[in-house]
């Protein structure tokens, strides 16, 4: 599997891609895959893959020192989604996705789709960039203020008893003690850590937890 890690980076094409925010977050120990033209994006950064997938129908198949797979350009799912595939079969348990939200809102929700796949594959994987950080809560999650504000949506389905500690707004600001969202709620937008970390929890159903800077 190359390198004895349980990690996995995965490099996406993004045209919003950020080379200096791509060096000082990625974690080098990581298992790093590019998909396609993301290859130029860690050629910029210094980075060097350790797996290259992509079909190259708009950029130029690289000159690599690593393992490529070459795909066919008449496929079924994006470079990024068999990207993700080829992590999870490698038995990666842990997957970062950079530069996944793009100009493309058609690309941007295939990509976001690759988080509930790793959930059903018992991997844990987070969608990043400058502004953005995805990732999905099945019964509980904490997470830090490295992002400005974060908003939480039912995804794919209704969610039961969520509960949210550290933030903001609570479900006491409906004057509950638990909430229930229906998929199209939006009654989690624009929240906002009060201390150092927030703590998520829902007794049913799985939820899409969106961090973001302005």
């Amino acid at each position: 599997m190359g390198k004895q890690v349980s990690k996995c980076t995965i490099v996406s094409g993004s045209p919003m891609n950020d080379v200096e925010f791509l060096a000082d977050k990625i974690d080098n120990n990581s298992f790093i895959i590019a998909a396609d033209s993301g290859y130029t994006v860690l050629n910029k950064a210094g980075i060097k893959p350790d797996l290259i997938i992509g079909d190259f129908d708009s950029s130029p198949k690289p000159n690599a020192d690593c393992e490529i797979i070459v795909l066919n350009p008449e496929k079924a799912y994006t470079d990024t989604f068999t990207c993700v595939r080829e992590a999870v079969k490698r038995e990666f348990k842990q997957i970062d996705i950079f530069f996944a939200i793009g100009t493309r809102f058609d690309h941007t929700y295939a990509n976001v789709l690759c988080l509930d796949y790793c959930l059903k594959h018992g991997v844990d994987c987070t969608i990043i960039d400058r502004h953005n950080r995805l990732s999905l809560i099945e019964k509980s999650k904490t997470f830090n203020k490295e992002y400005d504000n974060f908003s939480l949506f039912a995804f794919m389905g209704e969610c039961k008893g969520v509960a949210i500690k550290g933030a903001y707004y609570d479900a006491g600001f409906y004057s509950l003690q638990k909430l229930d969202f229906k998929p199209w709620d939006q009654i989690a937008n624009s929240n906002y850590i009060d201390g150092e970390e927030c703590t998520v929890s829902v007794e049913k159903g799985i939820l899409l937890l969106a961090e973001s800077n302005d």
